[in-house]
């Protein structure tokens, strides 16, 4: 196991950050959510100021991809980043 705190994995519904030092309900506390639809960061309640730093930066690699397609599975199935904004400047010309 590692030590580094953050774990940032895939979710149904997005890109989501834990903290694996802390358990809420059996799991890695909550962070944060970047969800794949509008792509707009939800910072959970008790969100350390040390790890949001490291979340924010990561989330802006994944925002930078707007409109592209993520892969979400092993299986090879994606999603399209923000595809409740519209389509992007680049898709429309």
């Amino acid at each position: 196991m590692t030590d580094d705190p953050l774990f940032i994995h895939v979710a149904a519904t997005g890109i989501a950050y834990s903290d694996r030092t802390r358990e809420e309900d059996g799991d890695y506390a909550k962070l944060a959510l970047l969800p794949f639809c509008t792509l707009e960061p939800f910072f959970f309640d008790g969100c350390p100021d040390a790890l949001r730093g490291r979340i924010i930066a990561h989330m802006e690699t994944i925002r930078t991809k707007r409109g592209e397609d993520f892969q979400i599975s092993t299986a090879g199935q994606t999603i399209r980043l923000g595809h409740a904004l519209g389509p992007t400047v680049e898709a429309a010309s």
